[in-house]
């Protein structure tokens, strides 16, 4: 599924003129937003493979989406990406969106010092999701881990007919966020967790080692039991 489409005609107009890219120290977060992109970056590539996809998953790949007074292009590096274009690279180090199309999907992970100014207000031309929206990106996802700054967890966009964002609510019946992509989206603990089409939750790397930690545990059980057994009939044999 190729959702995404190569826009030589997305330029940021005069609004977007003040809207300043991400910088380093608003990128590195705390240990717990890192910990939530790595989370999702590894539940997302899995699934990707998975279903033979061949997704590209940025963890805060820089997009480049030129302006239309020809000035320098506005660089965010949102927290995960998803692109489903086949002509991205692993060492891609940037996304120009004329030239590969916008992502799919967008997802920004709450911190305190960007959120309010940038990530989740859609009155300010000068934010995020006036700006994504411009951009083409068709989902726009941001996720607060602790509910200090979004007390819902959850505060999310899609493209409507008009190509502006609208809100983007959980289904009812699931309590999950909807992708377009096939995919949903429900908090967990601290976690935004993944889920396929089916509605399992979609592994990261954590669950693996967790499931390998429990897989040794029974296999070294059925070797103590089976020594166990051997000992035994060594007795009686004697």
């Amino acid at each position: 599924m190729v959702l995404h489409s190569v826009a030589p005609g997305v330029l940021l107009g005069p609004e977007f003129d003040r809207l300043t890219d991400d910088t380093e120290e608003a990128l590195l977060g705390s240990m717990l937003h890192q910990r939530v992109i790595v989370s999702d970056v590894n539940s997302l590539t899995r699934y990707s493979k998975r279903a033979g996809l061949g997704w590209k998953i940025g963890n805060q790949l820089k997009l480049v989406i030129p302006r239309e007074s020809g000035e320098r292009s506005y660089q965010p590096s949102p927290d995960i990406i998803v692109h489903t274009g086949a002509n991205l690279t692993e060492r891609q180090p940037s996304l120009p969106i004329n030239v590969y199309g916008p992502p799919a999907l967008a997802i920004e992970i709450c911190s305190p010092s960007t959120a309010f100014e940038h990530d989740i207000d859609t009155l300010n031309p000068q934010a995020k999701p006036s700006a994504y929206a411009k951009a083409g990106i068709p989902e726009y996802l941001v996720f607060d881990p602790t509910g200090d700054i979004l007390p819902e967890l959850i505060r999310a966009w899609r493209a409507g007919q008009s190509g502006d964002y609208a809100p983007w609510l959980p289904d009812p019946a699931t309590g999950r966020w909807h992708s377009v992509l096939g995919i949903s989206f429900a908090p967990q603990g601290v976690l935004l967790r993944v889920y396929d089409p089916n509605g399992n939750i979609v592994p990261d790397n954590d669950d693996m080692d967790d499931l390998l930690t429990e897989r040794e545990a029974q296999l070294a059980a059925r070797d103590a039991r089976i020594a166990e057994l051997e000992a035994v009939l060594r007795r009686r044999g004697e």
